[in-house]
């Protein structure tokens, strides 16, 4: 991410109020609530009192997480306009993904007197399919991360941080696929590290892409591309699972290393290409 600026959504028993208020502390960044900001269902008085929100000081300056909104797509779509009219700079997406199992046995010890499994269960369904067409729109501009909501509280929140950190590693992230394609073009060797962020394999996977890069950055191009964002570049390469790490010489794909490896095989294989 290019800035602290984060939506964060999720389906009923991820605790996205929650993770949206630890995110803000950490970022040190205004925590901006739908729930307790917005009244009522009317798009254009919606708009108008995030107007006047993002307009403060403290948004404009520092940036925000905004848990709860956009929940349409017509809303994701005025709110991307409003957010250019002020200058910044396009918001990135946090989804919060988990199984309909492990949000009902969440809500369960929540639930409302009279509130049945089935209930639940419905209330569940309904956000995640109304929610579809809002996170295909995100994720055809590149701009949603899928976050694992299975995990405890703390996992998750630690995810939603990394999201807001500065790349220190030697290989740098690649926004989508164009920006592949260029790399593939260009470049005479190319390794492309393919990660997600509820991968653990992928983050020990990493730092060796990175100790890639510093040993052989001089003679290859390294680089990370999240796979949460371009899922249709497993499709293309036809990637069976994470990690992947793609190696092209000369425009054609020529090696992929799947799963963990010890450092010796990436590096090795780097230099059978050389």
């Amino acid at each position: 991410m290019d800035s602290l600026q984060l939506i964060l959504l999720g389906p009923p028993g991820t605790d996205v109020g929650a993770q949206a208020v630890t995110l803000s502390e950490r970022w040190q960044v205004p925590c901006i609530s739908a729930d307790s900001l917005l009244d009522g269902s009317d798009l254009e008085e919606n708009l108008g009192r995030l107007r006047r929100r993002f307009e403060q000081p403290d948004v404009m300056l520092n940036g925000f997480v905004l848990e709860g909104f956009p929940r349409t797509l017509s809303e994701a779509k005025a709110f991307d306009e409003m957010i250019s009219k002020f200058g910044l700079a396009e918001t990135e997406v946090a989804y919060i993904m988990a199984s309909t199992g492990i949000l009902i046995n969440r809500l369960l010890p929540r639930k409302e007197a009279g509130e049945s499994v089935s209930s639940i269960r419905e209330r569940i369904m309904d956000y995640k399919e109304h929610s579809s067409a809002l996170l295909d729109y995100y994720q055809e501009r590149s701009r949603l991360h899928m976050i694992n909501g299975n995990r405890s509280a703390a996992e998750v929140t630690n995810d939603l941080v990394q999201l807001g950190r500065e790349e220190t590693g030697s290989a740098s992230f690649i926004k989508d696929e164009v920006a592949l394609d260029r790399l593939i073009e260009k470049e005479s060797l190319l390794v492309v590290d393919c990660i997600a962020s509820w991968c653990g394999p992928c983050k020990l996977v990493s730092p060796l892409i990175d100790q890639l890069a510093e040993e052989y950055g001089d003679q290859a191009t390294v680089v990370k591309l999240d796979f949460d964002s371009n899922r249709q570049v497993a499709k293309r390469f036809g990637l069976k699972g994470m990690p992947s790490v793609m190696f092209f010489q000369k425009g054609q794909l020529v090696e992929t290393l799947r799963g963990v490896k010890p450092y010796k095989v990436y590096s090795d294989t780097m230099c059978q290409f050389l």
